[in-house]
């Protein structure tokens, strides 16, 4: 039981005495009663409500002394307060944002992806060739990566490539090839799944199909080319060689080629021009005049059948001697050639 139970109890306990001690006579719970009810009641409020008791007794706090003043003086005012220092408002600005403050907040790189640089390769085929062919492909993508955060902060980035490899497989069907006849086929990979083939190079007018086959382990093109007719035929500079060029016995200067296509296109034209000059030896001292006359030139055309060999009359003798420069140009006419011109430079020398 604690102290303020107790005080309460005994003054309960005094009052009922108290009340039996009035049944006697009315004066004397006047006199002694209803005063000692009285204090009982004081006692039970002061419990109840705190209230200060009188000064002296038990618990009492006095009252907090006042700040002394001193009496006005005219002739002695009070001294002013210390200045207080001055400290001008600063500006507030809020601390810059740092990512590596926030741990949920990792920086997260990002592909940003920015195409495919084309890649190409060629595949040849000749008479003694397999008539089917396969390469790998490799195609480069690239981009950039960036790394990036929840709020919004950009991060640095840096070039980034992937690459893309593919096998390419070339089925040829049956046709038939010259042993100096070539075809180029040329193959272009422009995605991981894009490959084109172009057939100008090929000989042969040819159907072309093309499937792809993607599987977990296996990434592959393959085309399949179906011949048609042959192409006209484009000339080519070595068909024909020098055998012989010089002063022939009559004295005139000539020229004999050698055509090394002759049993292929037998039955067709060719025509030949030979257009020349010397190459004189010039010297600073000499006259205008003999400089002029030093120089000789010659321009000669003339269609074929198709043979084994070729003569063309260059100039009339008496020639100079000297070096001299001819270019040969030359087409064929017939259903095996495309008509096309091409040339070639030979030369020769006069003693």
């Amino acid at each position: 039981m604690n102290k303020k139970a107790a005080i309460v109890f005994a003054a309960l306990f005094s009052l009922s005495a108290a009340a039996r001690a009035a049944e006697g006579s009315l004066e004397s719970a006047k006199a002694s009663g209803l005063d000692t009810f009285i204090d009982v009641l004081d006692i039970v409020s002061d419990l109840a409500g705190n209230k200060p008791q009188h000064p002296g007794q038990p618990g009492h706090h006095p009252p907090s002394p006042q700040p002394h003043h001193p009496p006005y003086n005219p002739g002695h005012p009070p001294a002013p307060p210390p200045p207080q220092p001055h400290h001008p408002p600063q500006p507030h600005y809020p601390p810059p944002y740092n990512p590596g403050w926030d741990n949920h907040n990792q920086p997260t790189p990002q592909y940003h992806f920015g195409g495919y640089r084309e890649s190409c390769r060629t595949m040849q085929f000749n008479a003694q060739s397999p008539l089917s062919q396969t390469l790998d492909m490799i195609i480069e993508e690239y981009g950039e990566e960036c790394l990036s955060y929840n709020h919004g902060y950009a991060g640095p980035c840096r070039p980034a490539s992937n690459y893309h490899k593919r096998k390419v497989t070339v089925n040829i069907g049956p046709r038939q090839l010259e042993s100096w006849e070539t075809e180029r086929l040329e193959l272009c990979m422009r995605g991981p799944k894009s490959v084109d083939a172009n057939t100008n190079g090929m000989l042969y007018n040819y159907a072309v199909s093309s499937r792809n086959d993607d599987g977990l382990f296996r990434r592959a093109t393959i085309f399949t080319l179906t011949p048609g007719a042959k192409k006209p035929a484009q000339p080519d500079s070595k068909e024909l060689s020098v055998s012989f060029a010089g002063v022939t016995a009559a004295g005139d200067v000539r020229l004999v080629l050698n055509d090394l296509r002759a049993d292929y296109f037998r039955g067709e034209k060719i025509t030949i021009t030979a257009d020349g000059m010397n190459i004189p030896q010039i010297d600073q001292n000499t006259p205008v005049d003999q400089l002029l006359n030093s120089f000789v030139k010659f321009n000669v055309t003339k269609a074929f059948d198709v043979a084994g060999t070729y003569e063309l009359k260059l100039m009339d003798g008496p020639a100079k001697p000297g070096k001299y420069v001819v270019t040969l140009k030359f087409f064929r006419s017939g259903p095996l050639s495309s008509g096309a011109e091409t040339s070639t430079i030979e030369s020769f020398e006069i003693r």
